[in-house]
């Protein structure tokens, strides 16, 4: 299968100080002999330790709570839908430059749950929309009523290898369903599959984005070097008898 690829600040310090003592000028005084007299004891000064002051409270930093905001539909009838998934129900079509608000999005941050102007709620694909706001701020929701395929892709190193797009498809002949997932900052992929989805599937390596860690900015692989996950496929059985994520190096 050939892999395809998609898509100081400078702190100034002014330190200012200026310490001039002034010059005294004085008349000069007439000189008188001294009176001798005999010394008196100087009394000791008792040294009086600092004070020490009690260190400030540090007070926790609290965060924000997210406040929605929305994103632009930026396809024609866009389908809502009621899970994270292509292989759930349709709710509704939206047409092109719909303003949806925007209340969570998926673990994985590809889909998003969202309300639309007439208050349905459902999930869009984040691909097909712009957004209005930080998306890297929305909560992420747990969807419920799914089955969940999840991976992980780490280097030789350990490092999570992010943006590498997955497959999980049927295997059947024709057309079978198939769930696309993509890698995330993590190096986890999710794929979310309704409850009654069973058989046999193969779990497979299909392309490397042009935001991954293994890209430069110009969407070349770093050193020339592409490489790829190992294995190259897996072939599970849903429902999974465990929740543990598929593990693959990148090679």
């Amino acid at each position: 299968m050939k892999t395809k690829i998609l898509i100081p600040v400078l702190l100034f310090i002014l330190l200012i100080s200026s310490c001039a003592a002034p010059s005294l000028s004085t008349p000069p005084e007439e000189i008188a002999e001294p009176a001798l007299a005999q010394p008196t004891p100087t009394p000791g000064i008792e040294a009086t330790p600092p004070s020490t002051a009690e260190p400030a409270a540090i007070k926790p930093v609290v965060p924000s709570p997210y406040v929605p905001f929305y994103v632009v539909t930026q396809v024609d009838n866009l389908v809502l839908r009621a899970n994270p998934g292509p292989l759930f129900e349709a709710k509704t079509t939206l047409p092109n430059a719909s303003r949806l608000l925007v209340l969570g999005r998926a673990p994985g941050g590809e889909w998003l749950l969202v309300q639309t102007p007439l208050e349905r709620t459902g999930w869009v694909f984040g691909q097909f929309v712009t957004s209005e706001g930080n998306l890297s701020l929305v909560p992420f929701i747990q969807p419920a009523d799914l089955q969940l395929v999840r991976g992980r892709v780490i280097n030789q190193e350990g490092d999570p290898v992010t943006g590498i797009q997955f497959a999980v498809v049927q295997e059947q002949a024709g057309s079978p369903p198939r769930v696309d997932a993509v890698t995330d900052e993590t190096g986890t992929f999710y794929a979310f599959m309704p409850l009654t989805t069973a058989g046999t599937w193969a779990v497979s390596f299909t392309a490397i984005t042009c935001t991954s860690s293994v890209m430069d900015k110009d969407c070349n692989c770093l050193n020339g070097v592409c490489g790829g996950p190992a294995p190259g496929s897996l072939t599970i059985t849903l429902p999974l008898e465990k929740d543990e994520p598929l593990l693959f190096s990148w090679q």
